[in-house]
């Protein structure tokens, strides 16, 4: 092969076929693997718990470091459950959740927006190659005139692959930053048509809101709720320019460039064609020296002019219709360029956690359609979860001990109460795990409070305790006017104070929220005017 072409290219790949193979499956395994990483990664784990003598069973049952932890947990056995956990807690999601996910998208103004599906990332990845084709034709006849035909090859390969690569990835940026700039666009655009007695002198982005407390800001104006939840906001709030003007220039000067190349290797072939036609017009001319039919001088300077002026007018009629085809294949790479960037525009989220949102509502119609298929996959791993538990409990139970703290805690009932789902309701902090003393109704109205509020402790109070009355109120609980102020507390302030206060998480974010609602009324704080 000595030029780059189709069919060249194509004799590569037929030459090299198991090589062309392997590299195509390694790719789309590669891009599965990516789309599907998370459920992938959670079936590897299992698959590795379960593995005979190297797995984590395996490994915890050997290590004889074992001992009772608080509330008569194994050690071993609170290793094995907590590579449960994150994925159990990505499922721990109530109908409020849903909610406000939803509130984010809409205040934020990506309610009809969603991630980039497959097909565009494979058109994507075509559109790629087709460009990374068009840059092989472009440089091939020039890249190290010097170099081996093969090494010209390779050479040629990788530069056109590391230019199309470019030029998508700043398009990508592009796009992004299209997307962002009209959202922060608009919410200027608000800004400076609210009545000035209302807004601030100056536009500012306010504090981030997370995507649980998107109710919080209700009654802020819908700019404040837009620039909350936009990342990357600049201090003056303006549009950025500077990924959208390297992606102009850069494809600019590509498509430029090419026309340039090709326009100049036209040159060469045109000066080597017309080189060749006058040659042959030439040695026709001597091989009838001599003949009686020979055309006089005049007559012959007419014929070589005639002749001169069809080789003439062959290369313009040439040079005309290859620029013509130059030209168009500049605008197609443009239009590529451009169909890249819009891809990247519509297919992006500039809300910090609008991906979040929209993977938490984009299946589900309804809060409680979104319920179901939450209890569904939290039984699921918990299932997966209580298989591995139960193997190394098995295990544990079969090798000596003289300790007997461990030996009471593989017994009998006591055993088998140890389950995932008691796990996350220990790590919750609403109960304590099972212990060998009787239960008493204080724990059972623990549980009963906490199941308002959290669906993986409404499974365990259902499969652990009695049913408790649906109408005992929780005991302890301060009202929230006479409790201290919590209205500027973060969540991750209310989950520091929970132990202070002696009172969960949640409790103290309701009595967060019903300050936030008093405060408006002008009953909190004491002695607060309407």
């Amino acid at each position: 092969m000595d030029e780059f072409s189709l069919a060249a290219l194509r004799s590569l790949i037929l030459a090299n076929q198991l090589l062309s193979v392997g590299i195509i499956s390694f790719l789309l395994a590669a891009v599965t693997i990516y789309a599907l990483w998370e459920k992938v990664g959670y079936f590897l784990m299992r698959v590795w718990h379960g593995v005979p003598l190297v797995g984590t069973v395996a490994r915890l049952a050997r290590n004889s470091d074992t001992k009772v932890e608080d509330d008569t947990w194994i050690n071993h056995e609170v290793t094995l459950a907590k590579a449960y956990v994150p994925r159990y807690k990505k499922f721990n999601k109530n109908a409020d959740s849903y909610r406000a996910a939803l509130d984010y998208l809409a205040k934020v103004g990506e309610s009809g927006r969603r991630a980039r599906p497959y097909w565009v990332l494979l058109l994507t990845v075509v559109l790629v190659l087709v460009e990374a084709v068009g840059f092989g034709f472009v440089l091939s006849g020039w890249m190290s005139l010097d170099a081996s035909t093969n090494d010209r090859h390779i050479m040629t390969v990788c530069t056109a692959l590391l230019l199309a690569v470019a030029s998508t990835f700043l398009a990508e940026a592009a796009g992004h930053a299209l997307h962002h700039n009209s959202l922060v666009s608009k919410a200027r655009h608000w800004w400076q048509g609210e009545d000035t007695s209302k807004r601030s002198r100056q536009l500012k982005s306010p504090k981030p809101i997370n995507l649980e407390d998107s109710f919080n800001d209700n009654d802020a104006p819908d700019y404040e709720q837009m620039l909350a939840r936009v990342k990357d906001v600049n201090a003056k709030v303006e549009p950025k320019y500077t990924a959208m003007i390297c992606c102009a220039v850069f494809v600019l000067a590509m498509a430029v460039g090419a026309f340039v190349v090709r326009a100049k290797t036209l040159d060469s072939i045109e000066t080597e064609t017309v080189n060749s036609m006058r040659a042959d017009a030439s040695a026709q001319t001597d091989s009838g020296a001599g003949s009686p039919f020979e055309l006089p001088e005049s007559s012959q300077a007419v014929n070589d002019g005639a002749e001169e002026q069809t080789i003439q007018d062959k290369m313009d009629a040439i040079r005309g219709a290859s620029l013509t085809t130059y030209v168009i294949l500049s605008a197609i790479y443009l239009a590529i360029q451009g169909i890249t960037l819009w891809l990247a525009s519509i297919f992006h989220f500039a809300g910090v956690h609008s991906r979040d949102a929209w993977e938490l509502t984009h299946k589900y119609k309804t809060a409680e359609e979104m319920m179901d298929d939450m209890d569904q996959n939290r039984t699921a791993i918990a299932g997966h979860a209580d298989h591995k538990i139960r193997k190394l409990q098995g295990l544990l139970a079969e090798r000596s001990t003289t300790d007997s703290a461990v030996l009471d805690a593989l017994a009998g009932e006591l055993s088998s109460k140890r389950d995932f789902k008691n796990y996350a309701l220990h790590k919750a902090d609403q109960t304590h795990a099972p212990s060998s003393k009787p239960a008493t109704n204080a724990p059972v109205a623990a549980v009963a409070t906490a199941a308002v509020s959290s669906p993986v402790v409404a499974e365990v109070a259902a499969s652990v305790t009695p049913a408790p009355s649906a109408t005992a109120p929780a005991a302890g609980v301060p009202k929230a006017s006479e409790f201290d102020d919590l209205r500027e507390a973060s969540d991750e302030d209310l989950d520091l104070l929970s132990d202070e206060y002696g009172l969960s998480a949640e409790q103290l974010k309701r009595i967060k929220s019903t300050q936030l609602a008093l405060a408006k009324t002008g009953k909190f704080p004491a002695g607060a005017t309407a």
